[in-house]
């Protein structure tokens, strides 16, 4: 089936190089092109444009199969807007049918980088192209591959802040990429687009994810690694100009690599449009991977057993290392989930009782499941 699909796409890229520019479905030759009876045939080929940035896609339904604008947005994920701009009702079914779709900019300068064709790129895209580039060149020197996605990840949430307004127009800047990273304000779909625009030019296999969080639609990354686990990114949250209820001024980093035991606790999703995440928590995920102990925690928050061990283990790095700041999992403890309660127990108790520190600190507490993360920021009073 793989071969057909292939064999179809060759097909209407040489049939219709020139559809980019062919909105008039009189110009398109309908006898050649593809014809779908099965949902699954039919997403795995829009999978396949939207890989080769196809904005004009003409198909031809069986079997009575149709899918709507609505329906083809979930699949076709790097499409900012689609419009069904013809269609033939044969034997009083929509037989024949032509989609528009515009493209998301980071998507586009995804292509332009992957194929050496920046011909597809607008005056402001090119601009956005030649931003990704420094960026990439950068997260490329990184030593390790989690290293690398950090600096990405890092990198759009110090360039970024959280934006969003219905501006009434079709495809909002604050909702892409150059919004993100030029602009420096952008909604979910903007961050998204950035991530997935700077992951896969540095190497990464990132899609974009949807459905619902926070009561609404919600956009965010994946990114699936050689052994073939999955996991979420969702930078919008993890950003501190957004997630400000959970971390004030500080990123969280709990949707960094997330497995579906985190995610769930939030997020909601179509599951025949969305990839399989690894189900746990494992070595990839920001607060349990072994990155932080190879880097002294520079870059990683850690995990503890317990939230008991994880405020000892804050005030050791505050106290005898110097740390400011610290990321620290554990697992949830009614007493240690309230602020007030552990902010005392580290500032008032561990660390003037065991290393004779004195000074003050704020502290966020997020619980996502049976997991409460720690953000901690200490200053030693002089």
């Amino acid at each position: 089936m793989k071969r057909i699909i292939l064999a179809a796409v060759l097909i209407i890229n040489a049939i219709f190089q020139n559809i980019a520019s062919a909105t008039n479905y009189n110009n398109i030759d309908w006898n050649n092109a593809p014809r779908f009876g099965n949902k699954a045939d039919f997403i795995n080929y829009i999978k396949n444009c939207e890989k080769n940035c196809q904005n004009f896609i003409p198909v031809v339904f069986t079997n009575g199969l149709f899918v709507d604008v609505d329906e083809f947005l979930k699949i076709y994920k790097n499409a900012q807007y689609s419009n069904i701009v013809w269609w033939d009702n044969g034997n009083g079914r929509r037989e024949k049918v032509l989609y528009e779709v515009g493209i998301y900019p980071g998507a586009k300068v995804e292509y332009a980088y992957r194929t050496g064709d920046t011909s597809i790129l607008s005056g402001e895209e090119r601009k956005l192209y030649n931003t990704a580039v420094k960026i990439v060149n950068n997260a490329k020197s990184q030593p390790t591959t989690l290293r690398k996605e950090y600096y990405l990840h890092e990198t759009i949430t110090e360039r970024v802040s959280y934006y969003t307004a219905n501006t009434g127009e079709k495809a909002p800047r604050h909702c892409t990429a150059i919004g993100a990273l030029i602009d420096g304000r952008a909604n979910c779909q903007g961050y998204t687009d950035a991530f997935y625009m700077l992951g896969k030019m540095a190497g990464f296999n990132v899609g974009k994810m949807s459905g619902v969080a926070n009561n609404g639609p919600h956009t965010w990354n994946s990114i699936e690694f050689g052994d073939g686990k999955t996991y979420a990114v969702d930078v919008t949250f993890d950003d501190a100009s957004f997630n400000s209820r959970d971390s004030g001024e500080y990123n969280s980093y709990i949707y960094f690599n997330a497995p579906q035991e985190i995610l769930h606790t939030t997020h909601s999703l179509e599951a025949a449009y969305n990839p399989k995440l690894q189900p746990n928590i494992d070595s990839r995920y920001f607060y349990a991977t072994p990155e932080f102990y190879s880097t002294r925690g520079k870059y990683f928050g850690f995990y503890s057993q317990s939230a008991e061990n994880a405020l000892n283990y804050v005030a050791k790095r505050i106290a005898n290392e110097g740390w400011r700041l610290s990321w620290g999992m554990a697992p949830y403890d009614k007493n240690y989930a309230n602020t007030k309660f552990s902010l005392n127990r580290l500032v008032r108790e561990i660390l003037p009782d065991k290393y004779g520190w004195y000074g003050s600190a704020k502290m966020s507490i997020a619980q996502r499941g049976n997991w409460i993360f720690y953000t901690v920021d200490a200053t030693r009073k002089n």
